[in-house]
């Protein structure tokens, strides 16, 4: 027991400072990217009097902490339990297929990440999702894999661009016949979320999400790219040098790990392409201030892609207290 503890004490070190930075920023007010206790509140029966913004999100966040706080006794500590249960089976997969002890590093660094883990939001659910269905698509479980990357569009959207590589891997697979049989299985959740869409919002809009941010904001919406670009000029003239230096940071790490990539074409790198190619064409403003969060949950499969290549593991060390440093910041 203690020699395991020993091999994962980074790991465990990670999930209580990321416990501790949680407790502190909710004594400060800083719970939620966005507001899924109110959702939580309104479940099972009153979704459709919640707030029109707070409509565009995603029901499977909710849903959860509704479902866990029958057992937590309080919303809130369903909400934090689940991010620390996400984050730890996230490394736990990672470690699985990597069978490094540093695997916490793509869950705290870049400092995105340990941000998110202190929050109450669908980064941590949606990673865990994704690197369990790399997971399945990698051991052949092709039936499992497809349904949890159905499930994941509950949480996010861009669980589509997840099959959609999945799709272009197993093509160049020569495995398209197993593509297709499969398929199914992940159409079954994106059909129940339509249905749930349908039941709470009528049936004039199975596709809820998509649209009820246009509808919002009509006259904000561009591409993504195009968006991102705006963003820094706007960062720039406003003399807002935080989002501005924050923003390009993340722009060069992201720009920085895809080029370093280009020439694997495994699965990870049609899933971290087709998750870029879907955030940088369906925009949400602002953009740039939100880049980091948006293309977090590529970070672990370009450690499922690179962890093999470090060649000193020192350096990574220094990536918690960054990390911690950056999210005080």
């Amino acid at each position: 027991m203690r020699e395991k503890i020993t091999k994962h004490k980074w790991f465990l070190l990670s999930l209580i400072l990321a416990v501790l930075l949680a407790f502190y920023r909710f004594n400060q007010g800083v719970i939620q990217q966005d507001n899924y206790m109110e959702y939580a509140r309104h479940l099972p029966f009153e979704v459709g009097k919640i707030s029109f913004y707070d409509s565009r999100l995603l029901p499977g966040l909710p849903i959860l902490i509704y479902l866990l706080h029958f057992l937590t006794g309080d919303i809130y500590v369903a909400g934090y339990l689940l991010m620390f249960i996400f984050f730890g089976g996230s490394y736990l997969l990672l470690y699985k297929l990597t069978h490094s002890p540093l695997s916490f590093v793509p869950l705290i660094f870049p400092p995105i990440l340990l941000n998110l883990a202190s929050l109450i939001d669908t980064e941590y659910p949606f990673i865990f999702l994704i690197v369990l269905s790399y997971f399945l698509t990698k051991s052949k479980n092709f039936k499992w894999a497809f349904l949890i990357i159905g499930i994941s569009v509950w949480f996010r959207l861009a669980g589509l661009a997840v099959l959609a590589g999945v799709f272009i891997y197993m093509a160049l697979k020569k495995k398209f016949g197993k593509f297709l049989l499969n398929l199914p299985y992940f159409v079954m959740p994106v059909l129940l979320l339509t249905l749930y869409n349908i039941y709470f919002y009528g049936s004039g809009n199975p596709f809820y999400q998509l649209f009820t941010y246009q509808a919002l904001h009509p006259e904000r919406i561009s591409m993504g790219i195009v968006q991102l670009g705006q963003d820094v000029l706007r960062a720039f003239r406003w003399q807002w040098y935080r989002i501005l230096v924050s923003g390009i940071f993340y722009i060069f790490v992201y720009f920085y790990l895809y080029l370093k990539s280009f020439k694997n074409k495994t699965l990870e790198f049609w899933i971290i392409s087709s998750i870029y190619l879907f955030t940088l064409t369906v925009n949400l403003v602002p953009f740039l201030e939100n880049l980091g969060r948006y293309l977090a949950p590529t970070i672990p499969l370009f450690w499922l892609m690179f962890h093999s290549k470090l060649k000193s593991s020192n350096i990574l060390y220094l990536a918690l207290p960054i990390s911690v440093l950056a999210v005080f910041l």
